[in-house]
């Protein structure tokens, strides 16, 4: 049975250029892994039903819809077929209009049954850099004390969500311009758990 890992992190700590990079270097050197974006498939769900959006505004929706597809989108997931680890690329918490929402809410966490959740951080301070400097996305907010909430109720979600779950947490430093270092780190996090 093929083990999965959650990977989450805050918009702005770097996650999509880690996984990336995680991506290459298992490559290279042969460790069988596949990262699964959840708010990809989410988006793809969405459009089924007719919902055409911006995957950055699928949390604008309602919040019922959302629970639903979130729920049919970890019940796909977990049917990825193989024997690789599985790592879902995903986000501890989601901030909607009726208010902050969990990323792996109970029934995901059901779903998905994850053997590990990793939380990748950066500095509040860069994560605010990165949240403006990037325009490829829509964010609600680039300010510094945005960043330090989200890092805190990333880390209130994720310790939450392991005790649920009963799986244990690592939390991953995402420096800038060490995006490299940060994958392989995660590559051995993930090696020593599956």
């Amino acid at each position: 049975m093929q083990a999965t890992i959650i990977v989450a992190g805050v918009p702005g700590v770097g996650k999509t250029t880690v996984l990336q990079e995680l991506e290459a270097v298992a490559k290279e050197r042969k460790v069988p892994l596949q990262i699964i974006n959840f708010g990809n498939v989410m988006n793809e769900l969405f459009k089924k039903r007719g919902v055409e959006i911006h995957r950055d505004h699928m949390r604008k929706e309602d919040i019922t819809l959302q629970g639903k597809i979130q729920e049919e989108a970890a019940r796909m997931i977990s049917k990825t077929p193989g024997n690789s680890t599985l790592v879902v690329d995903t986000h501890m918490f989601v901030r909607t209009n009726d208010g902050i929402w969990p990323g792996t809410p109970r029934k995901v966490l059901e779903a998905l049954d994850p053997s590990m959740i990793i939380l990748i951080e950066a500095d509040p301070e860069e994560v605010a850099r990165r949240r403006a400097a990037d325009t490829t996305r829509y964010r609600d907010s680039q300010k510094l004390e945005d960043a330090k909430a989200d890092l805190q109720w990333s880390r209130n979600m994720a310790s939450a969500i392991a005790v649920l779950a009963g799986v244990p947490i690592q939390i991953l430093q995402n420096q800038n311009g060490q995006q490299r270092q940060s994958a392989e780190e995660l590559l051995k996090i993930i090696e020593k758990r599956t």
